[in-house]
This record gives C-alpha cells, structure tokens and sequence, in this order.
C-alpha cells in the first residue's frame, strides 16, 4: 500500500453531559421509592421524568402536626445543591416537584409520618445526551420528536477550536440536513445579519458521519442542527458525538495494513452430531506497520495511548482510527490492544511501528 496520512480522535472537548443541551429529549421514567423510615404512610411517585440530567430526590418529614398526611410537611431535594423546598404540605393529590415528577400520600394505620421519615428515589432518562459521550455504542440519545431542526448547544467553556465532527450509529434519513455552527455567544447571532460566526453543513453518510472541518476557528458555543421532518422514525437517534480535533503524524507512512473479520455465532449441536450455527455478529480487527517512524511522530502515539488507558482505574477508553483522512468513511471506533516498536535506525532516529486494533461492536 501506498503513502497514507492517518488520523486520530480521541480528544473530544465534550467531558460533561452538562455540557450539552439538546432541544429535544424522550422522557425518562421514575424509580419507585426507597424509605427510611417507621411512619405508616406510603408514598406514591408519579409523572414522566424530563430531565436531562438523572437526578436523585430526597424527600423527608421535617414538621409532624398531627403526624397525619395533610398536616405534617416535607422538605425535599433533586440533587442539585442543598434542598429545593421545605415546609410543603403532605398530600393525597399529586404535588409537582421538578423535572416532571410528582408524588402523593396514602394514609395507613396508626401514625401516618415520624419526623425524619425519608424517601428515596430517582430520575433516570435512559435516552438523554449524556449517551452521547459514554463511548458504548450500545446506548443511544433519541429526541422525543422532530424538530425543525433539532438541535443539539454545547458549551465548551473557554472558545476552542475545533476540527472535527463524528456523529456515530444514527438513525438519520437519507433527505437530512445538517449543520453545525460556532459562536462567541450562546444566541449564536454574532455573525454578519444576525447569523452565526461559522456554519458548515455537514454531509450525511449511513451509519457513521465523520466531517473536518474547511475553516478553523475557535468559539466557546457549537450547535449542531439536524433537521429530518421525513424520518419514519419520528425522532433522531444518535449513539457517539465527537467534538474535538485529530491528531495527525507529522508525516505520511508507508503503512502495511492488515485486516479480519472475526464472525461471532453460537454451535448447537444435536444428539446425531448435526450443528445448527447462530450468526451473532462480525468484529473487524486491524494490524498498521508505520515504517522508518520518527521519535517525534512515535512519542505523540505513545501519549496519545497513555492518555486512553489507566492502570490506577483499570479503564481503557476507545478512539476513533481514520486509516487515511482523504476518506473519512473509513473511520472506526476501535481499541488498541498491541503495540510493538523496534528501532530501525539509530543514528537518525527512526523505528517500526506495529499497532494492533479492535472495533467496538453494538448489539444487534
């Protein structure tokens, strides 16, 4: 094979779900709830959770009156620092906390609340952004309808600059529009006519969407718009989001790659010996040999590598490989499970390179 520049995402700038917000979101659900506590009454927890964060609520008598629902109150906390509301008075008709959740009482026998009495449970959204950056392409961010457009605001923090766009494992149809924007203001209408400063429209591809940016320009606010009004779905779905930039060598190799394809199936096998195989999946693995490397272009793998894997946590992140930037479509989510260098050169400093890869599969 040929010279190739490879390229290597693995710095995405979005850390925090709570960096991310997305005009639309499919509800979550509530979790029943966990007490601590000798009163009698039960509580009852109702409503669609609309968080886009999970929470988890707190609530707890903190004045008796008779002890009975009605009279006595609670004070209660999502999470979120400190409690939201105390004094609130016990009753048999739903009372809204946040986020969609409410809750009610049912009296039982003897006294209904003990001061201190404590309820636990919580807000969990199985769809919300913060699937979007947890690297398991097996969990999804879903919108709860369409928008026009969609639209998905991330606040960097500071303004950086950013050169790259995966959108992975979505459910975008074929007639999509795309676009992503960055500004110095969270109205995005810093640019000329009341426009955003930057706009690109990104081009859809099945499956994986990867898309570097034509100007470079750094803004601390980037907004992703999808507008889909024709998917038969009814909502979007996106697995992986990246924005960040690549790291490229400081030149191009010439690579001898290789590849495979490890089928994943199931044997059953009767009492004649006949097998019966199940097709489960199909893994690609991948072997790169960089020849006559530089120190400098070795040194930035091996950071890049140690930064991904932690011994101290026993973690070891995936990033995404694009065998040659002139193709973005050929881009994996992969892990690295080898590497192997020998020095080829003393004098000039110059080595090979083995790197041994894995995709990182979904479920089907």
């Amino acid at each position: 094979m040929g010279n190739i520049t490879p390229r290597f995402l693995y710095d995405n700038y979005i850390t925090s779900e709570t960096m991310m917000t997305v005009s639309s979101l499919k509800d979550g659900l509530v979790t029943s709830a966990l007490k601590n506590g000798t009163g009698s009454a039960v509580i009852v927890i109702q409503g669609n959770f609309t968080g886009q964060t999970d929470l988890e609520f707190v609530v707890e008598i903190d004045t008796l009156g008779t002890g009975e629902v009605g009279s006595s109150t609670y004070k209660w906390t999502n999470g979120s620092g400190g409690w939201n509301a105390s004094g609130v008075v016990t009753s048999a008709s739903p009372t809204t906390l946040s986020d969609g959740v409410k809750i009610s009482f049912i009296s039982g026998s003897g006294a209904d609340f003990v001061l201190g009495d404590k309820w636990y449970f919580k807000g969990i959204n199985l769809y919300n952004a913060g699937k979007m950056i947890d690297l398991n392409r097996d969990s999804r961010y879903r919108s709860a309808g369409l928008g026009s457009p969609n639209r998905i605001t991330i606040d960097l923090n500071s303004a950086m600059e950013v050169s790259t766009v995966i959108i992975h494992d979505h459910n975008f149809s074929p007639t999509v529009t795309i676009t992503i924007e960055g500004d110095s203001a969270n109205t995005f209408d810093s640019g000329v006519g009341g426009a955003a400063e930057i706009s690109e429209t990104i081009t859809r591809s099945s499956i994986k969407i990867v898309h570097y940016m034509a100007t470079l320009l750094a803004f601390r606010y980037w907004r992703i718009k999808v507008t889909d009004a024709s998917n038969p779905d009814g909502y979007i779905e996106i697995s992986e989001l990246f924005v960040g930039r690549y790291m490229q060598l400081s030149k191009s190799y010439n690579i001898g790659p290789s590849s495979a394809r490890e089928f994943l199936y199931t044997v059953q096998e009767n009492v004649s010996g006949v097998r019966r195989y199940r097709y489960h999946n199909v893994r690609y693995s991948f072997s790169y040999e960089f020849a006559y490397m530089l120190r400098a272009d070795l040194d930035k793998l091996l950071s890049m590598f140690e930064s991904l894997n932690s011994k101290e946590y026993g973690t070891m992140k995936p990033f995404w490989f694009n065998e040659d930037y002139a193709y973005p479509g050929d881009t994996w989510l992969v892990n690295a499970y080898n590497l192997d260098t020998e020095r080829e050169d003393c004098v000039q400093e110059r080595y090979n390179h083995r790197m041994d890869l894995e995709e990182v599969i979904t479920s089907i």
